[in-house]
């Protein structure tokens, strides 16, 4: 059997390049080329392969960019559809290879690759319909998650409200602690709802644009500490305030006041009696590192692989939801930073966040820029 009807039979028609350009059919045609719906082509002579087929007025210059190719490497066309004279359509593609110093084309009918890329094709587009649908389903439950949390939010301001007027009256001293732990229970009642209304919005992308040209880290750190100084207080904590850089990062304010507050507040749950908490910031290359360290146990082992995943909870249930630590990771991660916690060698937990410096878009912030410097890196 000659190697020419061996290809024809596979369904493969050989064309040669000629000098001019054009080209001449070598060996018997396959069965498919004889069905071609007819085109002014003789097979027998030299002729335009654009005219028997149009697609390769495309693929053409590709090829004889790749003929004139030191590597001689083979290059495939994408599949295209033509007619046969009953006006059924099947599918071929194109291949050009030199062979001893030949410049052929080689076209085969593939149906069955056409037929995969529809299928995968197919599947693609359900798969896509069906992530559709499962969005949306997400979607309204996020909806009904939210409406709940509000509507659990709406009563509480009246009880706490309530329970403030209660304080200004002369009760007698059971009442005055019962009113004192009603305060209590509320507030943290609050600060849950907080928590998953900020997780709720972040998650939802719903975020604050950032603030033009950075905020001003130092001016935040100052008015977290003062707002949680009444907390620390109350729960016979200290609130160390160590060298903080003057720098403007990328962040928006609101959020990272929330993201500091939560951290500063972590600190406080785990802290005993008496402790110390501290916060700071320095530089770090071309960011600002923000640290909380507390005097606490630290974190278990088995609760740090997962530390800023949702819900992570040691074996020791404490106060809160599970959803602050993972709050303050997405937020911070949203502006391009980090966050991080390691356990301090003289006993307590250090966490941190790191933070992009925000450009200097004027003088005063290339005066601010310089200063970055001033507060390096504490020893660790």
């Amino acid at each position: 059997m000659k190697l020419e009807k061996l290809l024809a039979a596979w369904g493969a028609l050989i064309l040669e390049r000629c000098s001019d350009g054009r080209f001449v059919a070598r060996g018997a045609l396959p069965a498919w080329c004889r069905e071609l719906k007819r085109r002014a082509v003789s097979w027998d002579s030299p002729f335009d392969a654009e005219e028997a087929f149009p697609f390769l007025s495309a693929f053409l210059p590709e090829a004889e960019a790749e003929w004139e190719s030191p590597e001689g490497k083979r290059l495939d066309s994408d599949l295209w559809t033509e007619t046969d004279r009953n006006g059924e359509e099947f599918h071929l593609e194109a291949s050009a290879v030199v062979v001893d110093g030949v410049r052929v084309l080689v076209i085969m009918r593939n149906d069955r690759l056409f037929l995969i890329g529809q299928k995968l094709l197919q599947r693609a587009r359900d798969l896509r319909l069906t992530h559709g649908s499962l969005m949306k389903e997400i979607e309204n439950k996020d909806i009904l998650v939210h409406s709940i949390v509000h509507d659990l939010a709406s009563p509480l301001h009246s009880i706490l409200g309530v329970l403030s007027l209660l304080t200004e009256q002369p009760l007698g001293p059971p009442s005055t602690e019962w009113v004192r732990l009603g305060i209590e229970a509320a507030t943290r009642q609050r600060e849950m709802i907080a928590d998953i209304l900020d997780v709720y919005s972040s998650e939802s992308g719903v975020i604050t644009p950032r603030a033009e040209g950075g905020v001003e880290l130092a001016s935040v750190i100052d008015e977290v500490v003062a707002e949680r100084e009444p907390v620390a207080r109350r729960r016979n904590l200290h609130i160390l305030s160590g060298p903080v850089v003057s720098a403007r990062v990328v962040a928006e304010e609101t959020r990272l006041f929330r993201v500091l507050t939560n951290l500063l507040d972590n600190a406080f749950r785990h802290s005993p009696l008496g402790a110390a908490v501290k916060i700071g910031a320095y530089s770090e290359d071309a960011s600002v590192v923000v640290s909380v360290e507390d005097e606490g146990p630290g974190v278990a082992k088995e609760v740090m692989p997962r530390l800023f995943e949702k819900f992570a909870r040691g074996k020791e249930r404490t106060p809160g939801t599970g959803l602050g630590l993972f709050y303050c990771r997405i937020t911070v991660e949203n502006w391009g930073g980090g966050i991080g916690y390691e356990p301090r060698d003289e006993g307590g937990a250090r966490f941190w966040i790191r933070l992009r410096a925000a450009a200097p878009s004027s003088r005063r912030g290339a005066e601010i820029e310089r200063k970055v410097g001033d507060v390096e890196a504490p020893a660790r």
